[in-house]
């Protein structure tokens, strides 16, 4: 079987979220995004800060030990955030059903997309996998070189950078060399 990093029919990208709090309350404030196109094309990166609902704000939480790790205020998203209707939309254009979507986080971050898209009314049209799929076909050596990298790496804890750092080390990994990344465009 193929490995799916080499499969010229579906897209890879991985997605990470920035969320106001861990646990019951909790909502999505930032989404990143990195587009794996091939082991010669540059990483393709976006992110968009989210607006929180008025409903969020009342019946949510927010926590200021998780502000201090993203960095992100509750003042910067209500004033910079996009309606969750557009990063919904942003989402879906992006990423499609033809995506294989991975994350370092799947029962958080679908718990935080399940939110972000009930409240805008809109249906998910990717489905997300645990990054652990991407790596199903390494060997000994590939596991042990990801798991090094990714232990000893810093940690942004700003969505688009996550991401990023998820899919360079991947990507370094499988195919051996360096990435570089550029913004997305849509």
């Amino acid at each position: 079987m193929k490995n799916i990093l080499s499969r010229s029919d579906r897209n890879i990208a991985i997605l990470d979220i920035e969320a106001c709090a861990l646990g019951p309350g909790s909502f999505p404030i930032e989404i990143g995004v990195a587009l794996v196109r091939g082991p010669s094309e540059p990483i393709g990166v976006g992110a968009k800060l989210i607006r929180p609902t008025t409903d969020w704000i009342e019946a949510g939480v927010w926590s200021k030990s998780s502000e201090a790790v993203h960095g992100i205020p509750l003042e910067l998203v209500q004033r910079e955030g996009e309606a969750i209707e557009e990063v919904c939309d942003w989402l879906n254009g992006l990423l499609g059903s033809n995506t294989i979507v991975a994350t370092d986080a799947p029962r958080y971050d679908q718990d935080w997309l399940d939110t972000l898209f009930e409240a805008a009314g809109r249906e998910q049209r990717f489905r997300v996998f645990d990054f652990q799929v991407l790596m199903r076909d390494f060997n000994a050596d590939q596991h042990r070189h990801l798991a090094y990298r990714l232990r000893h790496d810093r940690v942004p804890h700003r969505a688009a950078a996550d991401a990023l750092r998820l899919a360079s080390v991947l990507m370094e990994t499988y195919w051996g060399h360096p990435s570089r990344s550029e913004p997305l465009s849509l």
